[in-house]
Order: C-alpha cells, then structure tokens, then sequence
C-alpha cells in the first residue's frame, strides 16, 4: 500500500510540470483551505501553487463531479481509484470528453479514514489514468487487505434490516448533503425537487425519508462505484452507502458488472435486447 506523503510529493510534481507546460488550464485536487485548514478540492491554476496539493487520509470527496463544471476546458484531476472508475463511468455516459481530460491515477490507495466502502474496496488502482502515482498494489496484496471482511446486513433477515434503516433513515434532515457529494446525482432537476408528479412531502417523516433513499439507490443501480462519499457527507452520520452498496454487489453477483471499469462499457440498465434470454418484468 503506498504513502500519503509520497503520494502527494508525486501528486505536486506532475501538477507543476503539466501547468509549466501549459497542458492544461487548471488542476483539481486535494488542499488545505485558506482560513479553516481542512481538507477541501481546490482548483489550482498556476505551477508556483502546485505545491498545495495533498493527498491524505481527510481526502474524502469525490472529485469527478466537478468536471462537469468545466467542459471544453483541458483540466488534470487527482483520482483516487473509485473516481477513476467514476470518470469511467461519466466517459461512458458522454458527459465528458476523454480529451479534455488529464487523469493523475491513485495505485495503492491506502484508503480514507472513516469511510467504510475503503474495508470492502476491492479495486485498489486506477483503472484509467494518464499518469500514475503510489505503488500499484497486486491482486494477492489486495484481498490480504479485505480478507475477512463481513457485510453486518448480509447477516440480518428481513425483519432486521427493516428496522436497521428505519432507525437510520428516520435521523435523516434531508439536508441532500449525499446527493450533492455523490457523482452519480447529476440531473438538471432531481425527482426531489419536482412538483409535476411531486414525490415527497415537505416533511422529514420516515415514510419521505424512506421514498428519497430508496429511489435515490434504485436510479444509482448499476452506476454506484460504492466510493463512500454520500456516507462522509452525512452531518448525521446516517449508514447511507448501504443500499447503494448492496445494489453494486447485487449487480457483480447476478450480472457479473462492475461499474466504471472500462470508459466504453455501458451502464446495467442501459440497453435492452429483444432477444435476451433472461426474463424480463413483462414477462
């Protein structure tokens, strides 16, 4: 597994020599903020600044969603394994141009404090990057990370996980703070915020708490890479990543899919095939 220290210098180092040579406009990584001096994105510009770049384990965002803010510029971004495959699946989707892209790739990742997708993650390396920093890791080396890792909802019956998420959702503000950290929620308009049909009340009743994550992980069904982000961004430290999650291991488990691995593969619920040989809800 690599380190952060090392990680960073490498991060800095290609940062710089892409701004000097003018190949792109900007880069998007990890910093500390100006007055609080937390862990934020900032947007570097200039190769003197370079060195602001950091990568530790307080990185828990997921940058990828920012470059659909800048589309038709040439922008270098810092990419931990999961926003790889998140700008994986952005390619795949069209939203952004592979040349306006430059991608600083996190082999080794060694994981975000906190962030319980980084137990199970089993992809520990850039799947698409220009340039790469850290040790990329082995597959034997991998699985020595996760081995005997145990998902405590697989172990629950139905009534149980019922009242697990319950008890989560109903602490829920729906504050959004896990829509707007996650990749995957990039729609003009959110169903939340609709009026015609209008899909939730105005209240923070379970039963609206509910209805907001369940639809939230079925629209996520097949494009979630299970980075962890929504979870980190709860203010009520809500289990968020769980549905999701089990969304994404219902997929590779069924339909042997993973998301985000390859810029050309289409999303799970994308096409449809008349002749498919497995039933469909019609049938």
């Amino acid at each position: 597994m690599s380190n952060y220290d090392s990680i960073s210098q490498e991060i800095s180092e290609i940062a710089k020599k892409l701004l000097k040579e003018s190949k792109v406009d900007k880069v998007i990584g990890f910093g500390l903020g100006r007055f609080t001096k937390e862990i934020t994105p900032i947007f570097i510009k200039k190769a003197e600044d370079a060195d602001r770049l950091i990568f530790n384990k307080n990185c828990e965002m997921s940058l990828t969603k920012y470059l659909l803010n800048y589309k038709g510029e040439k922008v270098a971004i810092v990419a931990k394994p999961c926003d790889s495959r998140a700008i994986n699946a952005y390619l795949s989707e069209d939203l952004i141009k592979r040349e306006d892209l430059v991608i600083i790739g996190i082999n080794g990742c060694p994981g975000i404090e906190g962030n319980t997708a980084c137990e199970e993650c089993n992809i520990r390396n850039a799947v698409i990057c220009d340039y790469s920093v850290g040790q990329e890791m082995s597959e034997e080396e991998i699985q020595a990370e996760i081995e005997g890792f145990e998902d405590e909802i697989d172990k629950m019956n139905q009534a149980e996980r019922l009242a697990y998420f319950q008890n989560e959702f109903e602490r829920c503000t729906r504050c959004y703070a896990c829509r707007e950290a996650c990749y995957v929620c990039n729609c003009e308009q959110c169903f939340t915020d609709s009026n015609k049909p209008k899909w939730l009340g105005e209240s923070v009743k379970l039963n609206d708490n509910f209805t907001y994550h369940l639809m939230r992980g079925i629209h996520m069904a097949g494009r979630c890479v299970n980075c962890g982000a929504c979870e980190m961004a709860c203010p009520e430290g809500i289990d968020v990543r769980a549905f999701a999650a089990k969304m994404c291991s219902a997929a590779e488990e069924i339909f042997d899919y993973k998301s985000g691995m390859d810029p050309e593969q289409k999303t799970l619920l994308s096409e449809y095939k008349v002749d498919d040989s497995e039933k469909g809800f019609m049938e």
